[in-house]
């Protein structure tokens, strides 16, 4: 992608474009810009191609937001700024607790991912992960950890199957310490998984719905 296309979404972006469809002209695009308006039509052109942005209309005026897969894009330029300016060692994370799938307690009964996590993080983790829903500005926090280093865990093979690797982050949480755990991967979710050598839910007494705050080391 074209760092003009970053910009471009940028823009649409402040004009509200996150949240609904915005409407304006392609020479006022291009002013905002610092283009032509040919060149804004064809960045507006290029964006909807590449599924950044969709179109209606309406009453013949023509209107575009910011798709799921563009307002990704920004989130991840959010993420690159943050580490850059802000530095920082530790960040808050904040979700509402749910339940998964049970996926990840067969994950953490293989033996490639314990003696990991047992060398890495000085434990064998539960077998099973909390889940945790995020929204808001915790997306923006959610993704400076997917763009961070981490601890790596590395992937293996066992039973002819591959499990994949990961990216850990120590935590705590009401002053218990677990880890966030993102797999290398993954598709964008607004889930974050995290272990601990405790079951999480009824050492703090947990419920799904209930909102729970941890803070991350980067």
């Amino acid at each position: 992608m074209k760092p003009y296309h970053i910009t471009a979404l940028k823009h649409i972006a402040m004009l509200g474009g996150v949240r609904e469809y915005v409407s304006f002209s392609s020479a006022t695009f291009g002013s905002m810009l610092g283009v032509s308006q040919q060149s804004a039509s064809k960045r507006l052109l290029d964006l909807i191609r590449d599924g950044l942005i969709s179109r209606n209309i309406v009453a013949r005026r023509e209107q575009v937001k910011l798709t799921t897969k563009g307002v990704e894009v920004l989130r991840r330029e959010f993420a690159d700024y943050k580490i850059i300016f802000e530095a920082a060692k530790e960040l808050t994370l904040t979700g509402v607790l749910m339940s998964g799938l049970g996926e990840g307690a067969f994950y953490m009964r293989q033996r490639g991912y314990k003696e990991q996590f047992a060398r890495k993080l000085g434990y064998e983790p539960y077998e099973g992960t909390l889940n945790l829903r995020c929204s808001g500005k915790d997306l923006a926090n959610l993704e400076v950890l997917r763009q961070a280093e981490g601890i790596q865990i590395d992937e293996f093979r066992s039973g002819g199957r591959m499990f994949g690797g990961a990216k850990c982050f120590r935590a705590k949480m009401a002053n218990v310490e677990c880890a966030v755990i993102i797999p290398l991967r993954s598709h964008y979710s607004d889930t974050v998984e995290l272990i601990s050598k405790f079951n999480l839910r009824t050492r703090l007494g947990l419920s799904d719905g209930d909102s729970v705050e941890l803070s991350v080391l980067l």
